[in-house]
């Protein structure tokens, strides 16, 4: 099953399993298989190009979760953010399945250059808005991202 899918049938079953007080902690010593598990949404919120990555100061940028692509590509000038509000498609758990993995990519003729990547999920999980900033091939973007637990 691929990773997409798993995670939407992981955060449906979750959140199922919430509304029904299934995932409530129990009494006893805490281990991880009794730890209540979190899920979170994730909403991409912006992104900027602080140094272009392209020689001629437009880079076609685009970006990918968990392998697929999810925006772009768009001509992107450097200093120019570009608003997304974009709910990402997938939910990931802190205990459950895999982080979610967010990369930028500047399009080219012949082979595309990642500028880079970074996960968001795992067993420390901050909340509210983020800046991450990627740098590579010479590119440097900011991406602008809301983390929030809904489970």
């Amino acid at each position: 099953m691929k990773s997409p899918l798993r995670r939407g049938l992981v955060g449906a079953a979750v959140s199922l399993a919430a509304t029904a007080g299934l995932v409530a902690g129990t009494a006893g010593t805490a281990n991880a298989d009794t730890l209540p598990v979190k899920v979170y949404s994730v909403r991409l919120t912006g992104l900027m190009v602080v140094d272009n990555q392209d020689n001629n100061s437009v880079d076609e940028v685009y970006i990918k979760v968990d392998g697929r692509t999810v925006w772009g590509p768009w001509d992107m000038h450097r200093g120019n953010p570009v608003d997304l509000s974009m709910q990402l498609p997938v939910y990931y758990t802190d205990s459950v399945g895999t982080p979610l993995s967010i990369e930028a990519f500047d399009r080219d003729p012949g082979r595309d250059d990642r500028v880079g990547g970074f996960v968001v999920g795992g067993y420390y999980t901050p909340l509210g808005p983020q800046t991450r900033v990627l740098s590579g091939n010479g590119g440097v973007y900011e991406v602008y991202l809301t983390v929030t637990q809904i489970a």
